[in-house]
């Protein structure tokens, strides 16, 4: 038996020396330059506090530089390279996401920091303007503090339901990962990902007794046209399955839904996701809207609703309480040239909390805003 394992050994090595030149004769990977870049001028009458006058016009932007590459391998298997670096100065991650890329006929692996497969197979309504389900509202509309500097508390507004139906159990995001994409039939596609803990850029071991652990997030959707009708929908879930030995209770865990249906240039669509044992963060959020788009133009009406229970800790700025959120965009877009769109958005967003702790004329904070930019992808 001996002998024959080691035979065998033989000549899987040997097959591998051999078919090794043709994987080498495979040309290097050359990377491309692309991205994108995002310019927005607006006003918005926001509520203001004592000593507070947030009502203004105000300029913001967003921008990306990505840099890809891929070669093709003589065994099929497709070999690819992404790293995307902030345009913008960003201390806390300049460098966005950054990974391997491996495609062939048994789907497609991604391998580094990169959105979760619940993330990224996600689908909700189309927004033509600024980002609604991205959580943009809460660039434009500040939520202002009382006399004791406490205020409705916003945090988790990104990958969470409180302001996104693109979720990430524990707000993992771009932590390192790996995650497999099986090949789409017959309109299906299920993805699956496995993250160590929720660090990004960071090869340290985690300790599992202090940290939220072994993450694993899937989602399945179908994508596919009858006709001139187009038909989307996915459904997602995330937990943690491993939380420190000091806590109580369950572990985090998340879900996702999703259909967006078109008819032609019109599309309607809704989402809705929900965390639990989150924490702060545990609550529930839906989005929903709807769009025509003709030639160049675009027009799109939206609505969002977030809730969360907060920890309901007190101290000056510290507040944590049950919030909700509330934001109406109707938006608009027109496509100047290839990869260049003009795109406005006039909207509405209000966040409010229950906290005993806030003084009655900051419990609820609303603005309304118009804004205008110009969106450039390269």
């Amino acid at each position: 038996m001996k002998k024959v394992l080691l035979g065998t050994t033989a000549i899987v090595a040997a097959g591998m020396i051999v078919s090794a030149p043709s994987a080498i004769a495979a040309e290097k990977i050359k990377l491309s330059v692309g991205g994108y870049m995002e310019q927005w001028f607006g006003y918005v009458a926001n509520d203001d506090g004592a000593a507070q006058d947030f009502s203004s016009f105000d300029v913001k932007s967003d921008a990306e530089v990505q840099f890809k590459g891929s070669t093709t391998l003589d065994n099929g298997i497709s070999v690819g390279v992404n790293v995307q670096l902030e345009a913008n100065s960003n201390p806390g991650d300049q460098i966005d996401e950054s990974y391997i890329i491996l495609k062939g006929g048994f789907g497609e692996i991604n391998i580094g920091s990169e959105n979760s497969a619940q993330y990224k197979m996600h689908y909700a309504p189309s927004d033509f303007g600024i980002g609604m389900n991205s959580g943009d509202q809460s660039s434009w509309v500040a939520s202002i503090a009382d006399a004791s500097g406490d205020s409705i508390s916003r945090g988790g507004i990104f990958r969470n339901p409180f302001g996104s139906t693109y979720v990430e159990v524990n707000r993992a995001n771009d932590s390192e990962k790996i995650t497999y994409y099986t090949p789409r039939i017959e309109g299906f596609q299920l993805g699956v990902s496995y993250s160590p803990d929720t660090a990004q850029d960071a090869n340290a071991q985690p300790n599992r007794d202090t940290v939220n652990s072994d993450l694993v997030m899937a989602s399945i959707n179908f994508n596919r046209k009858f006709g001139s009708t187009s038909v989307k929908a996915s459904i997602g879930y995330g937990g943690v399955t491993d939380g420190p030995t000091t806590s109580s209770g369950s572990d985090p865990e998340n879900i996702n839904l999703g259909v967006v249906l078109g008819f032609g240039g019109f599309g309607i669509g809704a989402s809705y996701a929900q965390a639990e044992d989150s924490g702060a963060n545990t609550g529930e959020g839906m989005n929903l809207g709807v769009n025509y788009a003709t030639g160049p133009w675009g027009v799109s009406l939206s609505y969002f609703h977030g809730e969360k229970d907060g920890t309901g800790s007190v101290g000056a700025g510290t507040l944590d309480g049950q919030a909700e959120h509330d934001t109406f965009f109707l938006s608009g877009k027109y496509a100047l040239g290839p990869g260049i769109t003009a795109a406005g958005t006039i909207g509405w967003t209000e966040w409010s909390s229950d906290d005993v702790d806030l003084d009655a004329d900051v419990k609820d904070v609303s603005g309304t805003y118009v804004v205008v930019g110009l969106k450039v992808s390269f």
